[in-house]
């Protein structure tokens, strides 16, 4: 059995993950995730992991932190003293389905609830079509490299696709165009693609009603971020928050949120809520069949196979929720396909994958905010950066992960990294200097 140990002690840290600064199960369950997921499905290194993408996570840790990385089995487990007693925290991973945090069940207990399962096998995608050019520079997105972690904006990998092809790309030296990344909020962009494919197929409508406990919403409520439950993105100024606690305290991401109260009437206003894109996933599983099953074989035949995408992976809790508010996999140059998909109006070399009208009347328009469509960023930085196109859209994920759409420049970005804790601090001056350098790529391009 191959295994992979570290005890470290207390290191400082400027800032963490919102509101999870001191609460132990939260830091190792955060860390344990990353670990298992980013290691097993990534191929990042357990020592860059540590060192480029959860340092504070880590260091915030009071006293002695035991790190177990298991090869064999596939589990990461971190273990550390809370007044006198240890506390231990699991993520393991699963095939094709990647790492789930272990809360209430074993390792053997998690792997029971999928043997049965049939997955199709991971083959290397479908490659891009390219035409690289060497007078496109990428160094602006790199510019902050050379800087410690906390102050970096620490890019991992960016790729261009102009017209259809893949124009530009730069790696650092972990990652390149096949590895598989995190997506964190990106994901909520995949989920509701994956809702246009099942009212695309008759099983969903955008005004069907759905009830998660005392809560009632149509899917419409759940694509433009208008649930009506009482949700905290980040900390309030109480320090209340939900998002950790939904993730690192509970098995149950959907649970939890049906039993937070209403805040306001569905529909009537925009809350950006990752919990709301949880019962949206909760939607998508019931209507695709109501098991993992059913729901991987959604999102792979009929998503992601169509585009060449062939070793995706989607992460689940441990009750078996799809965690389409945050966690997909795909390899560099997938996203990149995922982003032509806006560009050629749903359609993939010829074959419709998603409806023209899903995309350009649901998605891309004005949902209840009117810079945020169905589950997707519409342009919100026209105002700092006025020669940005109107037709922007982006998917964005948690410090620091990006796809920019430009439909009326067909052009696509990707963007990967992990924000230094300073630098997400200021998380709009870290936007407004990605968009910046996707508009030195048009001026490249258009020279």
């Amino acid at each position: 059995m191959k295994q992979t140990k570290f005890l470290l002690g207390s290191i400082a840290s400027l800032v963490l993950l919102s509101g999870c600064k001191s609460d132990p199960n939260v830091l190792l369950g955060y860390s344990a995730n990353q670990l298992c997921s980013r290691h097993f499905i990534s191929d990042e290194p357990i020592e860059f992991i540590k060192q480029r993408v959860i340092p504070e996570a880590l260091g915030a840790v009071s006293g002695g932190l035991f790190i177990d990385v298991d090869s064999t089995t596939k589990q990461v487990s971190l273990s550390t003293q809370v007044d006198g007693m240890t506390l231990t925290r699991t993520s393991v991973f699963r095939e094709g389905l990647g790492c789930t945090l272990l809360h209430d069940l074993t390792p053997a207990q998690l792997h029971a609830q999928t043997a049965d399962l049939d997955f199709p096998a991971q083959t290397p995608s479908t490659p891009v079509e390219k035409a690289l050019r060497d007078d496109i520079s990428l160094a602006s997105f790199f510019a902050t490299n050379h800087k410690d972690y906390t102050w970096s904006d620490n890019t991992f990998a960016v790729a261009v696709m102009y017209k259809g092809q893949l124009v530009a790309q730069q790696y650092d030296a972990y990652h390149h165009g096949d590895s598989r990344m995190l997506s964190w909020s990106m994901a909520k962009t995949l989920t509701g693609l994956l809702t246009g494919l099942l009212v695309d197929q008759g099983k969903l409508s955008l005004h069907q009603p759905l009830r998660f406990g005392e809560h009632v919403v149509t899917v419409q409520n759940l694509m433009n971020m208008s649930s009506g439950v009482k949700w905290a993105e980040t900390p309030d100024i109480h320090g209340y928050e939900d998002l950790a606690p939904m993730w690192y305290h509970t098995g149950d991401s959907v649970n939890y949120v049906s039993q937070l109260p209403k805040s306001y009437q569905p529909g009537s206003q925009f809350e950006y809520a990752t919990g709301t894109t949880q019962l949206l996933s909760r939607a998508l599983m019931d209507a695709a069949g109501g098991d993992i099953q059913t729901l991987n074989t959604l999102y792979q035949t009929h998503l992601f196979s169509p585009l060449g995408i062939n070793n995706a992976i989607a992460e689940f809790d441990e009750a078996g929720n799809l965690r389409g508010g945050a966690r997909m996999f795909l390899s560099v140059h997938d996203w990149l396909k995922v982003g032509q998909l806006f560009i050629d109006n749903g359609r993939w070399q010829g074959e419709q994958v998603v409806s023209e009208t899903w995309l350009k009347e649901v998605m891309m328009s004005n949902g209840v905010d009117k810079h945020y469509g169905g589950q997707l960023w519409l342009n919100d930085m026209s105002f700092w950066l006025p020669k940005l196109p109107k037709d922007t859209v982006s998917l964005r994920g948690h410090r620091g992960q990006y796809v920019v759409i430009i439909p009326s420049k067909q052009l696509v970005v990707v963007r990967f990294g992990a924000y230094g804790a300073a630098v997400n601090q200021h998380i709009g001056l870290a936007n407004k200097r990605v968009f910046k350098s996707v508009l030195n790529v048009i001026e490249q391009l258009e020279k």
